[in-house]
C-alpha cells in the first residue's frame, strides 16, 4: 500500500507541476494577446517573460530526467525507461527552440515581419510542448494503470 501510495504522490506532482506550466503558457499567450490588440508590441519584455517561463520548464524537465517523477514508473514498470530517451531528447528540442526564440525577441531589431508573426511562432512552441507534454502524462498514467493491475 505504501508503494502505491508513493507512487500516486509521484503521479500527483507530475500533474500538478504540468497545471503550473499549462497556467504559466497562458498567462504568456494572455499578455500577448492583449498587448496585440492594443497594439504595443513588446518583442525584449516578451524575451524575459518566456525566458521565466523557459527556467520553470527546464526544471520541470529535469525533474523528469532525473527518476523524479519517472521513477516510480520505472520501479513498476520497467518496459516505460525505454522512454525515457526520447524524452530527453524531446526536453532538450524544446528548450533550444525556446532559447533560440528568446534570443531573437531580445534582439534590438527581432527578426520577426511584426508581432503577429512572433505570436503564431510562439504559439506554435507551446502547442508542440502541449503535446509532448500531454503524451507523457497518458505514458505515464498508462504504466500506472498497467501496474495497478497487477
Amino acid at each position: 500500500m505504501n508503494k502505491n501510495t508513493n507512487s500516486h504522490e509521484h503521479l500527483q506532482n507530475l500533474l500538478d507541476e504540468h497545471e503550473q506550466i499549462l497556467s504559466h503558457m497562458k498567462t504568456l499567450n494572455d499578455w500577448w494577446t492583449e498587448l496585440d490588440e492594443r497594439g504595443l508590441p513588446k518583442f525584449g519584455e516578451m524575451g524575459t517573460r518566456v525566458q521565466k517561463f523557459r527556467d520553470l520548464l527546464a526544471k520541470h524537465f529535469e525533474d523528469e530526467e532525473q527518476e523524479g517523477y519517472f521513477k516510480p514508473v520505472l520501479d513498476e514498470s520497467p518496459g516505460f525507461c525505454i522512454m525515457v530517451p526520447d524524452f530527453k531528447e524531446k526536453h532538450s528540442t524544446i528548450l533550444t527552440q525556446i532559447d533560440d526564440f528568446i534570443s531573437r525577441l531580445k534582439q534590438p531589431e527581432p527578426p520577426f515581419e511584426n508581432w503577429s508573426a512572433a505570436l503564431q511562432e510562439f504559439e506554435t512552441l507551446l502547442a508542440d510542448l502541449r503535446e509532448h507534454e500531454n503524451k507523457e502524462i497518458k505514458m505515464v498514467q498508462e504504466a500506472f494503470d498497467k501496474s495497478a493491475a497487477n
